[in-house]
């Protein structure tokens, strides 16, 4: 207990240092997410910054808004969205093989019976080409970390009294 109060002093000290720091290597219009020490999360596209805060516009017809550098637990940058071809097709590949495996080896001996191997093979090319089309149209957004608090030091109850807690991310 004895070292708990130089350590959290030190730790008070340090987090204003942190959170000051000079302007993040992300330039006005790139699209941003800011993750909040609520927890709470928000994209736009970055409209200034400085040393004290970030301002961001959500949408193109809402007013940019400011969030203070201390309250900012992570910053991310988009590196573009892209589509899902690739796993789209594998996807339906095996679906695709699997079912024309099963289908292929229950009908043996009927005419135009192609058999397990057949099945899959037949079954399993519709199921790639389906699924890459599939995969085209499904886009996502790709995320780089810019900024992430190292060090927040918060007050928690901790069912009675008071209690600190303090993370630390190297």
């Amino acid at each position: 207990m004895r070292h708990t109060t130089p350590l959290l002093v030190a730790l008070c000290a340090l987090a204003p240092a942190v959170a000051a720091q000079d302007t993040l290597k992300i330039d006005p219009g790139e699209r941003v997410r800011l993750t909040l020490e609520s927890g709470r999360s928000t994209v736009g596209v970055l409209v200034t910054q400085d040393r004290d805060s970030l301002r961001i516009r959500p949408r193109p017809d809402v007013p940019p808004a400011a969030f203070s550098r201390s309250g900012i637990a992570g910053v991310e940058a988009s590196l573009g969205r892209h589509g899902h071809a690739g796993t789209g097709a594998l996807v339906g590949l095996v679906a695709g093989g699997a079912a024309g495996a099963a289908l292929g080896g229950s009908c043996s001996g009927d005419f135009l019976c192609p058999g397990a191997g057949g099945g899959a093979l037949l079954l399993g090319g519709t199921g790639l080409l389906f699924g890459a089309l599939v995969g085209v149209f499904v886009r996502s957004e790709r995320w780089e970390q810019v900024y992430e608090t190292p060090v927040q030091v918060g007050f928690a109850p901790p069912g009675r009294g008071l209690g600190v807690r303090v993370s630390i991310r190297l």
